[in-house]
């Protein structure tokens, strides 16, 4: 007889207002799958603010030790207030002492995570700056997906609005299907794919046949999920931020081993993380 380990939730905190929003998305995200959530707390104070990282074997900071009991209660506080709203939810905690973003792909690794949860990328304390610096980065090495949880409130007034996906029409969207497809499962939310093309003498003729194909058989394996396929001529960023005001999730892809594709799908990345009204998945697609 198998079992089936339960989903696990990764979360970035940093003591913020915008990152607790992040923790309680994951929370609530960690309790529809009926899994757990891993909050990784962030010390500030406890590697140098720097971009060199062989500064990172300096000693801390004066105060660490101060730092990290301020960051343990809050940390504490924080999981005391998650219980109140899913009394249910396993919550597990852990302090980054190291450069936050590498030390949150190792969190990830090691939990076997199905999703990475940041807030989004700010500037006001070092914790931010590492975690906005390293967002789309995250994606590709933590293996999974990474959500940077974006709006004002981002759980309010979703239920029914879709789920915002972004095709490459020259990429495997595989992993961006099936991540996109399966939170809109879980949501019973519909699923709005957006084909972006530009160039004056391209014919906006349609997708191509591999993507025909490659999108019907997605498509199939969830066939409960309602979907509209719509192709536009326009720049990717601009056509799926102007649609991201409607949406409960923006989902896009991050190539991970073609140099150009990468160059282009983190160059729509890092727009939408920088400027989406929405919270932002970026899915490394591997191909």
């Amino acid at each position: 007889m198998t079992t089936t380990e339960p989903a696990v939730v990764v979360s970035g905190y940093d003591g913020t207002r915008e990152s607790l929003r992040a923790v309680f998305w994951a929370a609530a995200e960690a309790d529809r799958r009926r899994g757990a959530l891993v909050l990784a707390r962030a010390v500030e104070g406890s590697w140098p603010g720097t971009q060199y990282p062989e500064m990172a074997l300096a000693p801390p900071s004066p105060g660490a030790d101060r730092l990290r009991e301020e960051a343990e209660a809050q940390t504490r506080e924080t999981v005391r207030e998650i219980g109140h709203s899913h009394p249910d939810l396993e919550v597990r905690t852990v302090l980054l002492e190291d450069v936050p973003g590498p030390a949150l792909a190792r969190v990830a690794a090691r939990a076997g995570a199905v999703m990475v949860v940041v807030g989004p990328p700010g500037t006001r304390s070092p914790a931010r700056a590492v975690f906005g610096s390293t967002t789309a980065a995250l994606a590709r090495s933590s293996g999974r997906p990474l959500v940077v949880v974006r709006g004002d409130d981002p759980a309010e007034g979703t239920a029914h609005l879709p789920v915002l996906v972004g095709l490459d029409p020259v990429a495997d969207n595989s992993a961006t299907l099936a991540f996109a497809l399966d939170f809109a499962q879980r949501h019973a939310a519909p699923v709005r794919l957006v084909h972006a093309m530009t160039g004056r003498s391209r014919r906006l003729s349609g997708p191509s046949a591999m993507m025909v194909a490659e999108l019907a058989e997605w498509l199939s394996v969830y066939p409960e999920v309602p979907f509209e396929h719509e192709l536009v001529r326009d720049f990717p960023e601009r056509a799926l931020l102007a649609r991201a005001t409607r949406a409960a999730l923006l989902v896009v892809g991050d190539n991970r081993r073609n140099p150009l594709r990468r160059v282009l799908c983190s160059s729509v990345s890092r727009t939408v993380l920088r400027y989406a009204p929405c919270p932002v998945s970026v899915v490394g697609t591997g191909a």
